[in-house]
């Protein structure tokens, strides 16, 4: 199982690295445009992730235990980071928004404005992937089930046919597609944990098949229209072949990568106010101008140092109270 947590560490620094990549001017970099080929969508690799540590943890699972367990963990830290970006929101210091119609968003009372964001994760920029998953939380005995009774392969290919047909929403405007969209990648996670031949079968080649990926992928993608659902066919493969990866060559402890690893939800969670205050700064306040890859390694740099940071600037003042706040 280490190099499950290994590839959950990269998972979540991939991620970083896209959204940090999303701050800055890229200047024609074609390593940079590269990057954001191959790194766009990359949350498939965790809910993949998400999908194969259900599916391994699941033994005498216990629903309303579960819940619970998901409630301290995920909905109460949710509910905790959202404070500041919805204040932000709510009392007007910020009025725009990079696709939601803050005129329609302040004609609502203060709960539904409150009840919005939460709902939709609108009020900052990963935050839509916690009304995404909570529906796979809900459903999780319905999964098991398919699960015990070998139907997992079935129900996966069968799941597709809606993700492919809709696509990737491009806002939080509908969360429910959303779920639908990502509903393959956390069955592909907890299939790949009953039937690990389906990646161990590609161990032995798997540094030759990810270049082979990088290669394919951006000769077919470089100057053509991005599309999500041929991509979300493209990202699995991808999570395919860097869970063989992992297996071969990082299946034992990686401090670095455990570190990330077991961070992974709260790095998530904090990472976006960061990657705002990086953009606001460069693109209002710096008057040195800083382009391409440098910019890139910059920006990344000061999110993973802030959010680490973060991490412990909180452990510090509330101890073992973080918990509740954070789920740590």
């Amino acid at each position: 199982m280490q190099f499950i947590n290994n590839f959950r560490g990269i998972a979540i620094l991939l991620i970083m690295l896209i959204h940090a990549i999303g701050t800055i001017n890229n200047d024609g970099s074609t390593v940079l445009h590269a990057l954001e080929l191959l790194l766009d969508n990359t949350t498939i690799l965790f809910v993949v992730v998400a999908g194969y540590l259900f599916s391994s943890l699941s033994t005498n699972f216990n629903y309303l235990d579960y819940l619970k367990h998901k409630f301290k963990i995920v909905i109460i830290p949710y509910f905790f980071v959202s404070i500041p970006a919805i204040f932000i929101y709510m009392s007007g210091l910020k009025n725009t928004h990079f696709w939601l119609d803050i005129n329609w968003l302040h004609s609502l009372g203060p709960v539904y404005q409150y009840l919005y964001f939460m709902l939709s994760g609108a009020h900052l920029v990963t935050l839509w992937f916690i009304p995404m998953i909570i529906p796979l939380y809900l459903f999780s005995p319905s999964f098991l089930y398919l699960k015990n009774k070998q139907l997992l392969g079935i129900f996966f290919i069968l799941s597709l046919i809606p993700a492919l047909w809709f696509g990737r929403p491009d806002f939080s405007v509908n969360n429910v597609i959303w779920t639908v969209y990502f509903l393959p990648t956390y069955l592909l996670g907890m299939l790949l944990w009953q039937r690990p031949n389906i990646y161990e079968m590609l161990t032995k080649h798997s540094g030759v098949l990810l270049v082979g990926y990088i290669v394919i992928y951006l000769s077919l993608s470089w100057d053509g229209e991005f599309n999500t659902s041929v991509d979300l066919l493209w990202k699995m493969a991808l999570s395919v072949i860097l869970i063989a990866f992992t297996k071969r060559y990082l299946s034992k402890k990686n401090k670095c990568l455990n570190m990330f690893a077991r961070l992974s939800f709260y790095l998530y969670f904090v990472h976006g106010y960061f990657i705002s205050i990086i953009r606001i700064i460069y693109n209002q306040y710096l008057n040195v101008e800083m382009t391409g890859l440098l910019a890139a390694s910059v920006s990344f740099t000061i999110t993973l140092f802030l959010s680490l940071s973060s991490f412990v600037v909180i452990k510090m003042i509330l101890k073992q109270r973080s918990k509740l706040f954070i789920g740590l």
